[in-house]
């Protein structure tokens, strides 16, 4: 006879079990190739290897660093403390296992599409300088400002489901960032004419590790037979143009990968890597109409996703691919829609600007501004009190292309499309030319790859993609 299930509230003998063996310890970890940085450089750090029965855990680390700057005030983009960072690479033993360039760029849209207002202004604000307007932090002149930026995008903080990394192998995993040029990292309207003059100090990784007692340890490495596989989403970047007066394109982006989950795209305005623009967030339209993808030659959806007046299809793929679609509690910067017309900076994305009245008894005003200077690009309030207009744009295109039956929630089946030897290409249509100038095409792949680590055989990490 089976037994009835009970509810977990009435099981007063499943009780939480001691933790076997271990200590925690927090621990700074300085760059391995100097104390103080220039943008346009770079940063490494090498994590310790060969200690027995030890593991980092990527969920918390984060990178701090003071950022030292000269006479020049600036303004960040909506990527805040990340726009810095123009590239991630971490390798172990001469093997890459990530490599993310525009490293900004992907930021800047995910914090758009991922982070709801109330977290830009409060924890966002304080760590990376995020404001809930379409900027970020503004740095004024000889100050200094240190930011604590968690370390995400890359696998080792990407595991699916969640797992400790270990620092016993024989090679220690090295992560190696490449600093953004002045032009590129800030927004400075006296730019380039003054351009900004800032340095980076006091640069360290914080993160938390974990040692096991060696009896704890051999009871893993016996559950593992020396195995450590683990399951993990990477990011990779491929980019091109789109000329003046295109009114379609196809681009080949060069993505192969056994599991092809999403693509994330973006328009940013040709020229506008300049310093008194926001050249990482500023998404433009380019009038696209519609786009999907072809993976040898089958399109991916097979009805291509139409981007049309307010752009609720559009973004009703955006949640898709962001596995958000039916999460009411979930925000993002992507409010008010987008125009229907124009093609240059002007709010040509799903715009967030302040553009309704707040009830003044008792209401503030909401989207918050941030006490942005009157004409700023990124919106304002007039000196009459008038909400303006943003005219930056915050476009963002995604295809889904992993299969329902793991929805991206599953830690045991991963389903995205394979393209293993294959020529994948983005194809979009725009209902009117290409403004003059031209565009930028960013292009993010999220795929997945698997991390294992034989400490029976080679005792280094090996990546299968």
């Amino acid at each position: 006879m089976s037994s009835e299930a009970m509810s977990e509230s009435l099981q007063f003998a499943n009780v939480k079990r001691r933790a076997v063996a271990s200590r925690s310890y927090r621990t700074r970890l300085p760059p391995s190739n100097g104390i103080s940085f220039a943008p346009g450089g770079t940063i490494q750090f090498d994590l310790p290897a060969n200690l027995a029965g030890t593991y980092i855990d990527f969920s918390q680390c984060y990178l701090k660093f003071k950022v030292v700057n000269g006479a020049q005030a600036f303004t960040l983009d909506r990527a805040a403390g990340y726009s810095f960072l123009q590239r991630l690479q971490v390798s172990t033993a001469g093997a890459q296992i990530a490599d993310i360039d525009r490293l900004n760029v992907l930021s800047a849209m995910l914090i758009d599409s991922d982070t709801s207002l109330e977290w830009r202004g409060s924890h966002g604000k304080t760590l990376i300088g995020t404001e809930t307007s379409l900027r970020g932090e503004h740095v004024a002149a000889n100050a200094e400002r240190t930011f604590c930026l968690p370390i995400s995008l890359i696998p080792l903080a990407m595991t699916s489901p969640n797992r400790m990394i270990p620092l016993f192998s024989l090679s220690s995993l090295t992560l190696r960032y490449t600093l953004a040029s002045v032009v590129d990292a800030v927004f400075a309207a006296a730019a380039p004419a003054a351009a900004p003059d800032f340095s980076f100090t006091g640069v360290e990784m914080v993160a938390m590790l974990t040692e096991l007692s060696p009896g704890a340890q051999a009871m893993v490495d016996s559950a593992t037979g020396g195995r450590y596989d683990i399951l993990a989403t990477a990011w990779a970047y491929s980019g091109g143009n789109l000329a003046e007066g295109v009114t379609s394109s196809t681009t080949n982006l060069g993505y192969s990968y056994s599991s092809l989950e999403r693509i994330l795209f973006s328009f940013r305005p040709n020229g506008s890597q300049i310093q008194n623009a926001y050249s990482l967030g500023n998404r433009a339209t380019a009038n696209v109409s519609e786009y999907n993808l072809l993976i040898n030659s089958q399109q991916y959806p097979a009805q291509p996703i139409r981007r049309e007046d307010k752009g609720a299809e559009a973004l009703a793929e955006l949640l898709i691919a962001d596995h958000s679609l039916t999460d009411w509690r979930s925000g993002s910067a992507l409010a008010n829609g987008f125009k229907a017309a124009g093609t240059g900076v002007a709010s040509q994305g799903f715009s967030q600007f302040a553009n309704v009245n707040p009830r003044a008894d008792y209401e503030p005003e909401y989207p918050y501004n941030d006490s942005n200077p009157t004409g700023l690009t990124a919106g304002g309030v007039t000196a009459a009190g008038v909400l303006t207009e943003s005219t930056v744009g915050t476009f963002l295109g995604a295809i889904e292309l992993e299969s329902a039956i793991s929805n991206g929630k599953s830690s045991h089946i991963y389903s995205g499309v394979s393209t293993l030897a294959s020529t994948v290409q983005l194809v979009t249509k725009h209902s009117a030319a290409v403004a003059a100038g031209g565009v930028i095409l960013d292009t993010f792949a999220n795929f997945t790859i698997l991390m294992s680590l034989n400490m029976r055989g080679t005792g280094v990490f090996s990546v299968s993609v």
